[in-house]
């Protein structure tokens, strides 16, 4: 059997076919979503490309809320629905999920790379994943005794920051903390941006910011550790949260540029401050998703588990 699965983010879509044995690398198609005026244009320019003949199935992640079968980007008036996807494909089943829940499914398929803590035994099958890209989200997922994933659905970003979190922006940054209002304001490549203005009156580009902080810039030095350590303090939260016993996994260009950079002590000295005796963060196995097909393979996992 053949599938279709795609991911729309907030800049690229990504489409591939896929089978039993997972997504066939070789027919993945990046898309500027710039280019096309909907998600059926990029849906059309792939069909008539890879000229797949009967698919099974089609399953479309979306950075955006899913309900009932429908759904639209929230940076972008692109509108899905699976009864349009049924009728562009001709497959039978078609799926549409949230591109965090995704991830989520995802971590039956992939690996993923650690960063630090360690996995105490006994753990309970939950897991967090928390998308830091474009924007952000969170999706709790869990194990079931199958093997299958059930992956939840939440819009995390658009939610008010924790009081620590904030305290620690105001204690740092005073009155100019308030722009700082909920946790994609702060925790995405735009919020990094966003916090090197607040600290240093200038406007850079995440990765410009995030190598001026490996090359020795005071000023981005100073906005790469406080992101870090604000990030700690928000991790440690949502560790309470949500009780990932089986680990807490970081996707997204954010995330890399700074739990793969020195900034990394500060985030784990924010971590561990002041930890509550209910769950140890040393004992939570952070990691990062690099796998550029990942949320595909989530598209899959969830097809395999549904159909």
């Amino acid at each position: 059997m053949t599938f279709l699965v795609g991911d729309i983010g907030g800049t690229n879509t990504r489409l591939a076919l896929a089978d039993a044995s997972g997504v066939r690398r070789d027919s993945v198609m990046r898309a500027a979503n710039d280019d096309y005026d909907s998600f059926d244009a990029v849906l059309a320019a792939y069909l008539t490309k890879t000229n797949p003949g009967d698919l099974a199935g089609v399953c479309i992640a979306i950075a955006g809320p899913v309900h009932s079968g429908e759904g639209e980007l929230t940076n972008r008036d692109w509108f899905l629905s699976v009864e349009n996807l049924r009728n562009q494909t001709g497959a039978p089943h078609a799926e549409l999920i949230n591109d965090l829940s995704a991830l989520g499914y995802a971590l039956a398929r992939i690996s993923t790379d650690p960063v630090c803590g360690t996995k105490q035994e006994p753990t309970n099958g939950q897991a967090l994943v928390v998308g830091m890209g474009t924007g952000f989200n969170v999706s709790p997922t869990r194990r079931n005794a199958r093997g299958g994933v059930t992956a939840m659905e939440a819009e995390l970003g658009h939610a008010e920051l924790p009081f620590s979190v904030g305290k620690l922006l105001r204690d740092e940054l005073g009155d100019a903390a308030n722009v700082f209002a909920t946790y994609e304001d702060c925790f995405c490549g735009r919020g990094l941006e966003r916090l090197h203005h607040v600290v240093s009156g200038q406007r850079m580009g995440g990765k410009d910011i995030v190598d001026g902080f490996a090359n020795g810039s005071s000023e981005a030095t100073r906005t790469v550790r406080l992101f870090a350590r604000a990030l700690g303090r928000l991790t440690q939260a949502m560790i309470l949260q949500y009780m990932p016993r089986n680990g807490v996994s970081f996707a997204g260009s954010a995330s890399r540029g700074v739990l793969t950079s020195a900034a990394l002590t500060d985030f784990m000295e924010e971590l561990t401050h002041d930890a509550h005796d209910i769950l140890d963060p040393t004992h939570i196995p952070i990691s990062l998703i690099t796998d550029d097909a990942a949320a595909l393979e989530g598209c899959l996992q969830h097809l395999q588990q549904t159909s």
